[in-house]
């Protein structure tokens, strides 16, 4: 029978580095993902385990409507001081690589994507390691599910520290870096799971890796360890029981 399967609720796990070897912390046995994608790329991962890794940057250079989003990262920050009221925009997500899929299986969505195909992320700590050991600076990942909202405004009281923060001294200059340390305390830590609410239908689910560097361009890695996690699926619309 054709149609959508509802997926289980999914929650956040972190994998970390610690030193030369990669490990892993489990909160939970997370469900399996969909990652949509052209015929032509899942015959290429599963003959040879390339993959395409995107940065935030590119989120933003989507030409179509599923996939464009300017924010990704980003947020408006609004912080409460005794006096002063500041609003920022501020963001995550200039030191990581993100790879995108779904909780749910869709021929609605598929065909929104513009892809013929979909493979399924079985284990998403598996594959998130293994693929974290092909990433050069990899310092920690997270995996969850994106939280999806009307607006991404973020309200946070600081109380004196802000009002203080904002002070000018004898020369009449504010301290930038205790100002921007505000700021970037305020941001959760999720805000790079944060979309709004117009995706809501994707049910996205995002595999972040951070690294000790800046990202500006997608990462292409060959990880034929990371098939042993997926499962081939067939051609077109999916079918679900």
């Amino acid at each position: 029978m054709k149609g959508t399967r509802r997926p289980p609720q999914a929650q956040a796990v972190q994998i970390v580095c610690r030193g030369a070897n990669v490990m892993e912390e489990r909160q939970i046995t997370l469900p399996s993902v969909f990652r949509y994608l052209s015929q032509a790329y899942i015959d290429e991962f599963f003959s040879s385990g390339r993959l395409r890794l995107s940065a935030f940057s590119e989120f933003a250079k989507h030409p179509d409507e599923q996939r464009h989003d300017k924010d990704e990262g980003w947020a408006t920050v609004v912080i409460h001081g005794k006096q002063l009221e500041v609003r920022s925009r501020a963001g995550k997500g200039r030191d990581s690589y993100v790879l995108s899929a779904s909780l749910k299986e869709d021929p609605v969505l598929m065909r929104a994507f513009n892809t013929d195909g979909y493979f399924k992320i079985n284990d998403v700590v598996g594959f998130g390691i293994a693929v974290a050991s092909r990433i050069v600076g990899f310092v920690e990942g997270t995996a969850r599910n994106c939280r999806y909202v009307g607006r991404k405004e973020i309200t946070r009281e600081m109380g004196a520290e802000v009002d203080q923060a904002f002070e000018k001294d004898e020369q009449g200059k504010m301290d930038i870096v205790k100002v921007g340390g505000l700021v970037g305390r305020a941001l959760p830590p999720d805000v790079c799971f944060l979309k709004g609410g117009r995706y809501a239908h994707q049910q996205e689910f995002r595999i972040i890796w951070r690294v000790s560097h800046e990202v500006h361009e997608p990462l292409f890695v060959e990880c034929p360890e990371a098939v042993q996690f997926c499962e081939r699926t067939t051609r077109g619309e999916p079918t679900c029981s």
